[in-house]
């Protein structure tokens, strides 16, 4: 059933924006499958790894609930933006109105919830088997090829034809995904689990049968996902896929050659990896300039982050990016049609969530790290799978720098699956079938 529900939620999720039925029932079937994933939960061992992953995940999803609140009229005025809101609506004879936390509370409910398939498939994966979290890696994979496949045949259909599952926009090698960068951005996730498992099977055997791993089936899929890469026009995902392809082996290199106790290789070879993805990180940027430069998303972020600036502390409200940044619009980015997003996702959830929302993402972020630490130090769990979750991870943030993808559901449902992936795998028990690369 949880392979299905992901399907459903990668196929239907390829908007940032509301798609009617589909997302109502990606959110209804999510409650069951979270119910059912707390209570699997439960006959877990007892892990501070896995509380730590809930604890995180709930301080997401408890960020936008908390929005709905009202505050104090004296703490409502504390943000510069409100203050000068308030006077405008008392000049226009409204005064008294409702100091809820969001300026738009039915966005921010909306985007409660949209959070829930990726919570429910974080609880379903947290207390999982190695075997369902393989198969859903493979997923992770096969996914975005069908998506790709699908984008090719829509170059020679029509435009409402029902192949293209977004007709308001033509056919651009989008395939389930309205924007043909998140189409991108879902094959550097496939990407990274491809690379995990080929660089993983290499030479290496399977403890259960004795026979050796065999790397190609994760080498042909990764070698077609990072061809069809160009093909999406997204020059920042071209990037970083090659970045991962030479920065994934030494970086796996490293966990080997310090399991193995050859530390100072090991530093040797984490030192040059640090210096490939500095070069790749730099050559990203100054591409991505070019872009920014023709789209003028430069503008749109910094303007994004000076209304941050102006809603701080406490944020405009998660969803209310389009209205709030309407109203403050800079000279250049006035167009005939409206600006859905900031190119930007951190540039946007602080404008949206304020300080509350950097406090949510530093701790969630540490919980990572600490999740990964253990599975260092202690070498518990398949450092293929962990290795996949980092790679997929990693991909996501750098291209949310220049792109919302972690505004789309199935990308954020896809990031989420890999974040619960490393918990699950961090707070395994070591045995034979479970050591590092």
């Amino acid at each position: 059933m949880i392979y299905a529900y992901f399907i459903l939620v990668f196929v239907t999720g390829g908007s940032s924006q509301a798609h009617g039925w589909t997302d109502v029932a990606a959110q209804l079937l999510a409650l069951p499958i979270f119910a059912w994933g707390l209570w699997r939960l439960a006959d877990q061992p007892g892990s501070r790894v896995r509380s730590w992953g809930l604890a995180a995940m709930a301080a997401v999803a408890l960020l936008p609930w908390l929005q709905l609140l009202p505050l104090p009229a004296g703490w409502w005025l504390a943000a510069p933006a409100r203050a000068a809101l308030a006077q405008d609506l008392a000049t226009a004879g409204v005064p008294a109105f409702a100091h809820t936390w969001s300026l738009t509370p039915a966005a921010t409910l909306r985007s409660a919830l949209s959070l829930l398939p990726a919570l429910a498939l974080f609880a379903w994966v947290l207390g999982s088997d190695v075997r369902t979290q393989r198969r859903l890696l493979v997923l992770c994979v096969a996914l975005p090829i069908a998506s790709l496949v699908l984008g090719f045949l829509q170059l020679g259909a029509p435009q409402d034809s029902l192949l293209n599952p977004y007709p308001q926009w033509a056919p651009a090698m989008g395939g389930t995904f309205a924007n043909p960068n998140h189409q991108g951005t879902a094959m550097l996730v496939g990407l990274g689990v491809c690379l995990a498992f080929a660089v993983g099977n290499l030479g290496a055997t399977d403890p259960a049968t004795g026979k050796r791993r065999n790397p190609w089936p994760a080498i042909i899929a990764g070698a077609t996902l990072l061809l069809g890469l160009p093909l999406t026009n997204s020059r920042a995902a071209v990037v970083i896929g090659v970045l991962m392809l030479v920065a994934a082996p030494l970086g796996m290199a490293v966990s080997w050659l310090r399991a193995s106790g050859r530390r100072r290789t090991g530093v040797a070879a984490l030192a040059l990896a640090a210096l490939l993805a500095g070069v790749g990180l730099s050559a990203a940027i100054g591409w991505m300039k070019v872009d920014e430069v023709d789209e003028v998303r430069w503008v749109m972020r910094q303007a994004t982050f000076r209304l941050g600036t102006s809603h701080a502390p406490w944020g405009s409200g998660v969803g209310s990016f389009v209205p709030v940044f309407q109203q403050d619009l800079p000279q250049s980015l006035i167009k005939s049609v409206y600006i859905n997003a900031a190119h930007n996702d951190y540039a946007q959830s602080w404008m949206e969530g304020g300080w509350l929302s950097v406090f949510v993402a530093l701790s969630f972020a540490a919980t990572l790290c600490g999740a990964l630490t253990v599975h260092v130090v202690k070498r518990v769990g398949d450092s293929r799978v962990v290795w996949s979750g980092v790679l997929g991870i990693f991909a996501v943030l750098v291209h949310a720098g220049s792109d919302y993808a972690l505004r789309a559901p199935a990308l954020m449902a896809s990031v989420t699956l890999l974040v619960g992936l490393i918990f699950a795998q961090s707070a395994r028990q070591m045995d034979s079938g479970c050591k590092l690369i």
